[in-house]
């Protein structure tokens, strides 16, 4: 059975809801619905960097023995312009899977950012570029005959997470968060909410009220309803 594809003006409308959202409300969009999204351990190379786009997964798989050349960075060249390429190296920290020749490339293609399970390197020449990218590491050794390319545009699993092809990725500060596609117009909403509900609590505190009145009143322990929502479940026996 072939994968559900949003329809291109639905995708673009919840990628630019997203360009206005974090990923800590994303996360808890993610919790009240029982998904674990949030990718651990893989933080921001570029501060004050963030990205938002749709996944272009790639696949790496370790080097048994020495081969000849076998250029496995040339997938970038099918990496569509908006696109977020996730890149799973097994959470490898010997050998990189990204440099400053792909950091050049993405920018001139419009790639939107880069997130890496395992290790980048150029990072000074990252930085310069002002480029996202998201990695466990920094790490110099190349990949050449340590690492190569085993697949592209399949389903990558990084650290108990799947990401699958044409998933939402929104990175930022706090990491990054991988929203299944077919969730994606719901999390946004959720999420979208859990700011409102955050943004009235600071405004309260900011006033004078106790964070323990905030809280109770804009029902914090479930951030994500709605104003009808949180009325509905508070008025329950």
């Amino acid at each position: 059975m072939s994968a559900h594809i949003e329809p291109a003006a639905i995708t673009q409308t919840v990628l630019d809801a997203c360009e206005h959202l974090d990923t800590a409300s994303l996360s808890d969009a993610l919790d009240s619905l029982g998904i674990n999204g949030g990718l651990s351990g893989i933080v921001s190379q570029v501060p004050g960097t963030r990205c938002v786009g749709v996944a272009f997964t790639v696949q790496y798989e370790a080097v048994d023995a020495p081969t000849a050349f076998k250029g496995a960075a040339n997938y970038i060249d099918q990496v569509p312009c908006g696109a977020v390429i996730v890149s799973s190296n097994a959470g490898r920290h010997d050998c990189t899977v990204w440099g400053d020749i792909m950091t050049h490339f993405a920018l001139a293609n419009g790639i939107k950012g880069t997130v890496i399970d395992g290790v980048a390197r150029d990072i000074d020449t990252v930085i310069r570029c002002n480029y996202p990218l998201f990695s466990r590491g920094r790490f110099m050794q190349s990949a050449k005959n340590r690492a190569q390319l085993k697949a592209v545009q399949v389903p990558v699993v990084i650290d108990g997470v799947t990401v699958r092809p044409g998933d939402f990725l929104v990175c930022d500060g706090s990491g990054c968060v991988v929203i299944p596609q077919q969730l994606a117009a719901e999390v946004v909403r959720r999420a979208q909410a859990v700011e409102q509900t955050e943004r009235r609590i600071i405004e309260a505190i900011s006033t004078g009220s106790t964070l323990e009145n905030a809280r109770s009143t804009y029902r914090y322990d479930q951030p994500w309803l709605t104003d009808a929502e949180k009325v509905s479940v508070g008025e329950r026996p």
